[in-house]
């Protein structure tokens, strides 16, 4: 179907010059400093990214929503922004550089592509804390990448104060694009990153929602960002949305059985859930019950399948190996033939031992064979196809010392250089894997695994 004959959803997207140019600041005053105005946000993160989202959920009162060019393809990224701006206007968090994504030569998985696909206006993030009239020439080259047109405004990010901001915005005038804020250095934002970005929102104590609100009545032309989402229609979800929604969410037949309990593992640890998986499970009649591998006792009773997805396990091995009961509640389950999917984070869980990067050891549960080691590099980073069918990405420093004599799940080629391996440990009722899915377009193996099958 043409791409014009889709509604065009509201909003606009927040991009960069790299990574680290200040976007998940800007998001989150935005979210905040637009609800303060009693004006609806739906927040998005640009690619496969489960630590932006955790800030946005912070600030915005919806959770955020990733979309992802090669996990979901053109016609589901749209269908999930038409869905979910209807009644919100929707903000884009980019990934990186404006143009950085799949291919050194081309826009392809990148956020300018997602900008094309959703017809939205870009908002460049400049950083701006050691910055002088060099960078009206960066700017000036994203405006000939990206077409003066699609570029609608930029903020500049980490100015030492008025003169500052004076400065920069009388080197930008010639250019003719709109600033549109001025976000002074301030400790408020200073949020610290760790070995896979931003460490994680729920391990921090950040300024309050309201403290964010006033800030960005104070730097922001919080008038005009609502102004670029209103050059855009709301969609009015005609015939066609029903068809991309019922492709994006196949629902389970309805029956008279109880839905299907899954225990979920929810959190300090692991938390590196897709809002649309988890909205994908409930549409398939399941009912999502959490537990903490840090702190409940045992997993849940009465359950029909255990989900453990992906955090950051390494950073508190030491309670996880203190939580002895929870380890073995788990591994006697699944040993019993529990149904278990298991990503990342999960699949270290299930190790036999956890070895930091300092060489400590700490027992974890002892479903999979071997050791799963921290590393100081990231291993196997990129998208990923599994088995010639299924789409995902791995994003991970650490690496399972069994998998070169036990790993039997699946064959797993690189997207980017076309190397395989074989990766993941399985079981007739265990999935564990380093491979993040997006469930939906792996229905089948989700619905298998978790005895979700109809």
């Amino acid at each position: 179907m043409p791409l014009h004959s889709h509604p065009t959803p509201a909003g606009f997207v927040l991009g960069g010059l790299h990574g680290s140019s200040g976007k998940t600041v800007l998001s989150c005053l935005l979210a905040a400093g637009l609800e303060a105005r009693a004006q609806a946000v739906q927040p998005f993160k640009t690619g496969p990214d489960f630590l932006d989202t955790g800030y946005h959920n912070a600030y915005c009162s919806r959770p955020s929503r990733n979309l992802d060019a090669w996990l979901m393809g053109e016609a589901l990224v749209r269908d999930e922004a038409v869905r979910h701006t209807a009644h919100a206007t929707g903000i884009l968090e980019g990934v990186m550089g404006l143009f950085d994504g799949a291919s050194p030569t081309s826009e392809e998985g990148s956020t300018m592509e997602l900008a094309r696909w959703l017809d939205w206006p870009v908002v460049l993030c400049l950083p701006a804390e050691k910055a002088g009239r060099s960078i009206a020439a960066m700017l000036r080259g994203f405006l000939a990448e990206a077409h003066p047109s699609r570029i609608a405004g930029v903020v500049l990010n980490g100015v030492s104060g008025a003169s500052h901001s004076g400065y920069l915005r009388e080197a930008l005038a010639p250019l003719q694009v709109p600033v549109l804020g001025a976000i002074p250095k301030t400790e408020l934002l200073i949020w610290p990153e760790r070995h896979l970005g931003l460490q994680a929102a729920q391990e921090q104590k950040l300024p309050s929602k309201a403290a964010l609100a006033a800030l960005a009545e104070q730097t922001l032309d919080l008038s005009a960002f609502s102004a670029l989402a209103q050059s855009h229609p709301l969609p009015q979800a005609p015939a066609s949305t029903s068809q991309l929604t019922a492709t994006a969410l196949p629902l389970k037949a309805p029956d008279s059985r109880r839905p299907k309990r899954i225990a979920i593992a929810q959190d300090e640890a692991f938390h590196f859930y897709y809002a649309a998986n988890l909205e994908w499970l409930r549409a398939q009649d399941a009912e999502l019950v959490p537990f903490s591998p840090l702190h409940s006792p045992a997993l849940p009773s009465e359950c029909d399948a255990v989900l453990l997805g992906g955090g950051f396990p390494e950073i508190y091995a030491s309670s996880l190996a203190d939580n002895t009961s929870l380890r073995r509640s788990l591994s006697s389950a699944i040993g019993a033939g529990l149904p278990c999917y298991a990503e990342c984070g999960g699949l270290m869980l299930l190790s036999e031992e956890l070895v930091t990067r300092e060489g400590h050891r700490f027992p974890m549960a002892g479903v999979l064979p071997g050791s799963v080691n921290m590393s100081r590099s990231l291993q196997n980073f990129g998208y990923c196809l599994a088995d010639s069918i299924h789409r995902g990405h791995e994003f991970h420093h650490s690496q399972w010392q069994g998998e070169a004599e036990h790993a039997n799940a699946w064959s797993v080629t690189r997207r980017r250089t076309g190397t395989s391996r074989r990766e993941g440990f399985r079981t007739p009722t265990l999935h564990a894997s380093y491979v993040h899915l997006y469930f939906s377009q792996s229905a089948a193996l989700l619905r298998q695994q978790l005895s979700l099958s109809l």
